[in-house]
């Protein structure tokens, strides 16, 4: 102990905002309440008013390099699937340091493709991509000597609408599940270090034990997507970047003791 008692301490006191995101996290599911889901997009709404242009500007980025890798031809497919976690990894990133009382930062979008996040969200990309895949393959076998006949240009009568409309509602069911798990997946990932495998099925149950929130979750943005469809779309360049912090919003509130604060 110094002898000085008009010297500054030595010990340093950490900032909140550049803090790990681990304090609180026990790898436990909380199950909410359903006024969680309307909570979920405040808190979203929140983290997008900090830094709405940045917000926007990462729309327009995804944007561009979704449509750019389209030049690939049938690898542009799955350069997205890949791309797109490690994109929204670094996002997420970036919305626990604004939780935490920083700020948004350009290089947030980016902040995922060095390690130690590149290799796992790459992973959870190819398993997203495999899975949908098979998704695809296992809703079509039963209705491929249909579709066999609406590509041939015989027209679609009754029959063939119906086969069209129980193809999506299966495929919608198939699905369901894989979006569970990729919902809450990527936070898991790059805030806690959690393997992908796992991580997704912390998110998978997480989703399916919460599934009153997130039914009023999914109520609130009815109205809300309609009324950004109405001009031209535009309400999109809001809602869309809401929706990416919204997942953060939901992961922060299912897996901490203390929920979202206040």
């Amino acid at each position: 102990m110094s002898e000085n008692p008009y010297q500054a301490p030595s010990s340093q006191v950490e900032d909140p905002a550049q803090s790990g995101g681990g304090e609180g996290y026990t790898g436990e599911i909380y199950v909410r309440e359903g006024g969680a889901g309307g909570r979920w997009l405040s808190e979203a709404w929140r983290l997008f008013t900090a830094s709405p242009g940045l917000w926007i500007g990462f729309l327009f980025i995804i944007t561009a390099i979704s449509v750019g890798v389209q030049i690939l031809g049938p690898f542009g497919g799955i350069a997205q699937s890949l791309l797109l976690p490690i994109l929204s990894g670094g996002i997420m990133l970036g919305c626990d340091r604004v939780y935490r009382g920083g700020e948004l930062q350009f290089d947030d979008l980016f902040s995922a493709f060095k390690e130690p996040h590149l290799v796992p969200l790459l992973i959870l990309g190819a398993i997203y991509l495999v899975a949908s895949i098979i998704i695809v393959v296992i809703a079509t076998v039963p209705f491929i000597s249909v579709f066999f006949v609406i590509f041939a240009g015989e027209g679609m009568g009754n029959t063939e609408l119906l086969v069209v409309a129980l193809w999506i509602c299966l495929f919608g069911l198939l699905l369901l599940p894989l979006l569970a798990a990729s919902w809450m997946a990527g936070p898991l990932v790059v805030i806690n270090k959690v393997p992908p495998i796992q991580a997704m099925k912390l998110s998978l149950f997480g989703c399916f034990k919460n599934w009153l929130p997130f039914l009023v979750y999914g109520l609130i943005l009815l109205p809300l997507s309609l009324a950004a469809t109405l001009p031209l779309m535009l309400g999109w360049l809001v809602l869309a970047p809401v929706l990416m912090a919204s997942a953060y919003a939901s992961y922060r509130d299912i897996y901490y003791t203390d929920g979202l604060r206040a």
